[in-house]
């Protein structure tokens, strides 16, 4: 045990954490860094998290902070798998740590504790006796804020979803943070956007150099460790290739509209069962289940499904039918870009025009058509997609690859330009 904490933690040997690139959610965290509530970090594996935790223990030191009393813990290192039924041995890896360091523990770091049985007993009695100045902890489980915990630690944490990069954070990283840098960088921009939709957003996809084989043979890893750990063995499916079975049709079906019913009909299954997956892969991050648009909450919980992944990756590692211009592939980015600006209840129109997305945001409703490549051919259909006259729609946005133009009131622009609108 004493070796990995050790490798866990290697600030206690005077080394700061380095190549991390900067996260928009930084700023969030650090104005709440003060304030004594358990800060949680959700999301996908993979997604950042733990390199959240590296810049948050980055700029503790950076304040002065005595390195020695910043403990991070991994749970999902093989030594801690005898605690994950037993909590009251998390209190002794503290312990240890102390014990090695000479210092008392103030600011403590608890990755993926979705683990440890009970955990939030823990947490909460820690919280109540003011043992840490601050407490964070993060899940790859949504289920970590329901039920239980939310009751037991009512008032006393800030939660947040991490993601994989927006398409924002990813032209960052190539200097590019306004459309005037945007139009200075065309070609670097658009073989970036190819990138995004073929392999996704990771973190470590977009900043770390491999070949398009190691990628992908990545990022089937990534698929395999999310579905085995965070759907199958976290909720004990019994039927694992029915599971595998499902999320294969899911992500090979991305944006397309499905009933339950439907569902487990083409999969030798039922509805019930269909949806009990679809919330294990909603409550783990892989996919996001949409309906129509509704005015009635009734009305919507009868309604169709369209489903889109968290990452591009994770579809392209599950299915080989992939090609550099997909249709699904590009929408299902836009989905999430989305989802990284603030738009909330989205969600699409299924009458005669068949909007791909209706999304909220300040009190309106906002209209977007995904298009890669605008034709004379498709024009008229992707237009004719802003025809809800039942909807009070604010704007009405054409997204593509990489044309600009204005049409009466719908706004066509590529993708990059409007991630970075402000």
């Amino acid at each position: 045990m004493e070796k990995t904490l050790m490798q866990q933690n290697p600030q206690w040997t005077g080394k700061s954490f380095k190549e991390l690139a900067d996260r928009t959610m930084m700023k969030n965290l650090l104005d709440k860094q003060t304030l004594p509530h358990i800060q949680i970090l959700t999301g996908v594996r993979r997604c950042g998290k733990s390199s959240l935790f590296k810049l948050l223990m980055n700029d503790l030191l950076a304040s002065g902070v005595n390195a020695k009393s910043i403990l991070n813990i991994n749970l999902d290192a093989p030594v801690f798998i005898p605690l994950w039924d037993d909590v009251q041995r998390l209190r002794r890896v503290i312990e240890t740590a102390e014990q090695l360091t000479g210092t008392k523990v103030q600011y403590l770091f608890l990755d993926e504790i979705q683990q440890v049985k009970n955990w939030e007993v823990f947490v909460k009695t820690i919280y109540d006796t003011q043992t840490f100045n601050k407490i964070y902890i993060t899940g790859s489980n949504s289920n970590l804020l329901q039920n239980r915990f939310s009751s037991m630690l009512s008032g006393r944490y800030f939660a947040n979803e991490i993601r994989p990069f927006s398409v924002t954070e990813c032209l960052a990283t190539i200097g590019v943070n306004s459309s005037f840098d945007g139009y200075q960088a065309i070609p670097q921009v658009l073989r970036l956007t190819s990138a995004m939709i073929k392999n996704g957003t990771f973190p470590e996809i977009i900043l770390r150099k491999m070949e398009g084989h190691t990628k992908a043979e990545l990022l089937r890893s990534y698929f395999e460790s999310i579905v085995q750990k965070d759907c199958i063995i976290y909720n004990s499916i019994r039927e694992p290739y029915l599971f595998y079975k499902s999320v294969n049709y899911l992500l090979q079906n991305v944006g397309n509209r499905f009933s339950l019913q439907q569902l487990g009909k083409s999969l030798g299954s039922n509805e019930n069962t269909m949806g009990s997956y679809i919330n294990y892969l909603c409550n783990s991050y892989i996919c996001s289940d949409i309906r129509n648009f509704s005015f009635s909450l009734k009305e919507t919980k009868r309604s169709d499904h369209k489903c889109y992944c968290i990452d591009n990756g994770l579809m392209q590692a599950n299915t080989s039918r992939f090609s550099p211009d997909s249709g699904k592939f590009f929408e299902n980015l836009v989905y999430n870009e989305l989802v990284n600006k603030g738009y909330q209840n989205i969600s699409f129109d299924n009458g005669k025009g068949e909007c791909d997305f209706l999304a909220q945001k300040d009190g309106d409703i906002h209209a977007f058509q995904v298009c890669y490549e605008l034709t004379d051919n498709n024009k008229t259909r992707e237009f004719r997609g802003f025809s809800v006259p039942q909807i009070p729609v604010r704007t009405k946005t054409l997204i593509t690859y990489n044309q600009k133009e204005q049409v009466d009131d719908i706004r066509v622009m590529p993708l990059w330009e409007w991630a970075l609108e402000k």
